[in-house]
């Protein structure tokens, strides 16, 4: 199963919750405990807390990630008619997604995921280097 970065520091931070209580449990010292989690004192007397009221249902996860921009239909609808309308540039395909589902990605990698998921690469998506100057080439080629 694959993680975001904020699913895996909320996974790792509930970790060390339960390895808390599992060392206290074990008759670790607090204070040693603090020092092998890289935690405070503080934290280790929350959770020893709160796991002996409520039991180890506060270990439950309850966050479930983060709801994207797009659902998965949304999704495959945009790559179909990237192929059929021919959508190649990333310009065409931010206007094409901000107009149908007035949505903008904060980065330009969920446009190339996009381009990657319709099996179309970014080379062939731009034919050639926007600063190319065909003419100077061809002088330059001549010379």
């Amino acid at each position: 199963m694959l993680f975001a970065h904020n699913d895996k520091i909320y996974l790792y931070s509930l970790y060390k919750r339960a390895m808390a209580v599992k060392l206290l449990l074990l008759e670790f010292e607090p204070r040693d405990i603090a020092e092998l989690l890289q935690v405070t004192e503080s934290f280790v007397s929350k959770w020893k807390k709160l796991c002996f009221e409520h039991g180890v249902a506060v270990f439950v996860i309850k966050y479930h990630g983060y709801q994207g921009y797009l659902t998965s239909e949304q999704r495959q609808s945009i790559t179909e008619r990237m192929k059929t309308q021919h959508i190649a540039n990333i310009d065409d395909l931010i206007a094409f997604i901000r107009t149908t589902y007035r949505i903008e990605f904060k980065s330009r990698q969920s446009y190339y995921d996009l381009f990657a998921e319709a099996g179309i690469t970014w080379k062939r998506a731009q034919s050639q280097h926007p600063d190319k100057d065909i003419d100077r080439i061809a002088i330059k080629k001549r010379d």
